[in-house]
């Protein structure tokens, strides 16, 4: 069997920063290639898309708060004024019906397919970011016993309800927080809090 030649690498990267007063920015980059060069057999590197977007978020209510766009490197002219558009999304919530509304503004004829998948990529960094965030200076030790807090439970009632298997409705991790017990720490968690002496 001969070795597969690349003709298109899709690359996405996300991170999230904490921007201070509960907004968290988070950021996304797109880039398109085509190793072999499209129609140039000298196989070059041929970049297709580069686009860039930042997301502010509001860490208590999860509205997009601002946002951030530009496009290094697009096909079409045209494209640009596409970003102009991501300002609809101020006001929408990254939490729930964010991906539906994503398709809405972004997908068909008055959107631009590249940066609603850019922006499909960036919405669950921004929930798993939200924890990080809430936790960022708290004691390792605090969030292990912290299990009957009523605010604290809603939140991860609200975070995780419904969002997978491990989380569904009806499931081990939804009941034990409802009960006022802590659901099922993540095997990464156990490890790290063992590794900083935390019995868990």
């Amino acid at each position: 069997m001969s070795t597969p030649i690349s003709i298109h690498q899709r690359t996405y990267a996300t991170e999230a920063f904490d921007e201070g007063g509960d907004v968290m920015r988070v950021h996304g980059r797109l880039v398109d290639t085509k190793p072999f060069g499209l129609t140039l057999s000298d196989g070059g590197l041929l970049v297709i898309h580069d686009m860039v977007l930042d997301l502010f978020v509001d860490s208590n209510s999860f509205e997009i708060v601002g946002v951030e766009a530009d496009m290094d490197v697009h096909p079409y002219q045209l494209y640009t004024a596409v970003l102009a558009s991501d300002q609809q999304l101020v006001g929408v919530s990254i939490a729930r019906g964010y991906s539906r509304k994503v398709r809405e503004l972004f997908g068909g004829p008055n959107g631009y397919s590249h940066l609603g998948s850019l922006l499909l990529a960036m919405g669950p960094v921004a929930v798993q970011a939200s924890w990080s965030l809430g936790n960022l200076h708290r004691d390792p030790i605090e969030l292990v016993e912290n299990t009957t807090d009523p605010i604290e439970r809603e939140r991860q009632l609200s975070m995780n309800v419904n969002t997978c298997h491990v989380w569904r409705e009806d499931g081990e991790n939804i009941t034990n927080i409802r009960q006022g017990n802590r659901p099922s720490l993540p095997n990464w968690e156990v490890g790290r809090l063992r590794e900083l002496g935390v019995e868990v």
